[in-house]
């Protein structure tokens, strides 16, 4: 018969009794009360990412009272939009909001590449304490404190839009081409193995309309979460899973850099899956329990939303199934829309956690450091619903 009929992707509750839980610290964040509510279970900690004070959490939750902003009044919490084995995640809601997005806009557009600005103090200070307290809470959410190992300010991506002709919107090749000119890739990319979970904070809206598409993160080789693996299995794509795999064994990181352009190329197919999504999600927009079924999942850009997710596997390697790509804002538009869609970005910061050289001596304890985060992250966030 038919499989049932799957659950919305994106989970936004979840089932617990407030008895279960505890506060296990409180910090003052954008000048709001923000409190990391988790559930006990034990002492279990994560050892070995890094040699400071680590959190100890089952399912992590951003209590946030404020009477200024009632949008982002109430729990946030990081919610599963795949199965394992790629564990990724957003928040329920956006974790700042759309006034310091744009702050923080401002800010990366006027920063150079030796990080000067030339904004005033007060601007420069607000968007660095914006920012360091999106730091603060990507550590409590990953359980990964910061160290100096890693980058001190994120990635600054900034899409415009591309305009087409409508036909190319019918033309799997030509539409690859225009939403994802830069294929899709692992972040262990360019020697970066240390890498071992991506952050990304969307700072814009981007939703389509009639004449506007794209924008989104697109993750080919995600099984969508609809509420543990016996349901995920429905999904499974060992072919394009294979794929991925032999890209990974040959050393090619990026699908751009399969040099066999064939249409059945491995590289290709990924970049493909992912145009797959892109037309499914069209077809079934006003349909929210198709949205994603079976290939793959695409993250929407929401103002103020967070997302995290592990590049490398139990085993201390690049993750298969972490490949993914940002699709470009596609626009078909009319001269009287053009000024309006010149006026529409995709801007995006992405933070690297990465595994400190100090915590590992050799290969097998930096693959216990990536297990562990990867255990923690199940554990925190998938294990209770696994079990149900």
């Amino acid at each position: 018969g038919a499989p049932p009929s799957p659950l919305p992707v994106v989970v936004m509750t979840m089932n617990m009794s407030m008895s279960a839980l505890r506060i296990l610290s409180t910090c003052i964040l954008f000048g709001r009360c923000f409190s990391l509510v988790v559930p006990s279970f034990g002492r279990r900690r994560l050892h070995g990412l890094h040699k400071q004070q680590l959190f100890t959490a089952e399912n992590a939750f951003l209590d946030r009272t404020t009477a200024d902003s009632p949008s982002l009044s109430g729990a946030i919490q990081m919610t599963p939009l795949s199965s394992p084995p790629l564990l990724l995640l957003q928040s329920s809601a956006p974790i700042i909001s759309n006034e310091q997005c744009a702050t923080l806009i401002e800010y990366f557009d006027h920063i150079n590449a030796e990080g000067d600005t030339t904004l005033d103090a007060t601007q420069t200070d607000n968007a660095k304490s914006i920012l360091g307290d999106v730091h603060d809470i990507i550590d409590k959410v990953t359980n990964c404190p910061r160290h100096d190992g890693e980058a001190k300010l994120p990635r600054y991506v900034r899409y415009h839009p591309r305009l087409i002709d409508e036909e190319a919107l019918f033309d799997s090749k030509k539409l690859n081409d225009v939403l994802l000119p830069d294929g899709c890739h692992v972040d262990t990319n360019n020697g970066k193995l240390f890498r071992h979970i991506t952050a990304i904070l969307y700072l814009t809206d981007n939703t389509r309309d009639d004449c506007s598409f794209g924008g989104g993160t697109t993750f080919p080789l995600a099984k969508p979460w609809i509420g543990g693996d016996a349901s995920a299995e429905m999904y499974e794509n060992d072919a394009l899973r294979n794929s991925a795999t032999r890209l990974l064994e040959r050393n090619v990181q990026h699908t751009k850099g399969d040099t066999d352009q064939s249409a059945n190329s491995d590289g290709r197919r990924l970049e493909m899956a992912g145009v797959d999504a892109f037309n499914f999600n069209r077809d079934h927009a006003n349909d929210a329990l198709h949205n994603n079924v079976g290939l793959g999942v695409r993250v929407m850009p929401q103002a103020g939303r967070l997302i995290f997710f592990h590049n490398i596997n139990d085993d201390g390697m690049s993750d298969a199934t972490s490949f993914h790509g940002g699709e470009e804002l596609i626009s078909i538009v009319t001269d009287q829309q053009s000024d309006i869609v010149a006026e529409r970005t995709k801007n995006i910061l992405v933070f690297f956690k990465e595994i400190s050289i100090k915590s590992f001596s050799n290969l097998d304890g930096f693959t216990e450091c990536a297990a562990d985060a990867r255990r923690w992250t199940k554990q925190a966030y998938y294990q209770e619903r696994l079990d149900c």
